[in-house]
């Protein structure tokens, strides 16, 4: 989506990183799949990209994933369509046998998914370093 190619197949996009969406970046690594949100924001448009993203890729490595993990490390806003996006995620996981944990939140959308009750749904990692470079 981010990148464009003219008539002559030549690549025009100046960017050295791989992400194939504007508002994720999705990797597989041994078992986990990780998603960084890229922020600052996940309202309407952003939602509806990334949940695509994700569940495709889900979808795609199907079984083999045993972890889905939500990088927030860049996210300061979420609205209530990026609270959906990610039960929809994790319910495409859970139908790959897959747990799904949110890392990287602020206090204040911690506080969000705690009052809206989402943290029963999620394991929430308060930092990054207990999945180490898995994926």
């Amino acid at each position: 989506m981010t990148e464009y190619t003219n008539m002559n197949e030549i690549n025009t996009n100046n960017s050295t990183s791989p992400r194939k969406s504007l508002f994720v970046d999705v990797s597989y690594s041994n078992g986990t799949m990780k998603a960084s949100i890229v922020g600052p924001r996940i309202g309407e448009r952003e939602a509806s990209v990334v949940a695509m993203a994700i569940n495709n890729k889900l979808k795609e490595f199907g079984s083999k994933v045993d972890t889905l993990v939500l990088d927030f490390n860049d996210i300061q806003f979420i609205s209530s369509l990026g609270l959906g996006m990610c039960i929809d995620v994790r319910n495409t996981a859970e139908k790959c046998n897959a747990s799904t944990s949110i890392i990287g939140l602020t206090s204040n959308l911690k506080e969000l998914f705690e009052m809206m009750r989402l943290d029963r749904l999620f394991q929430i990692e308060v930092s990054q370093s207990s999945f180490g470079s898995a994926a």
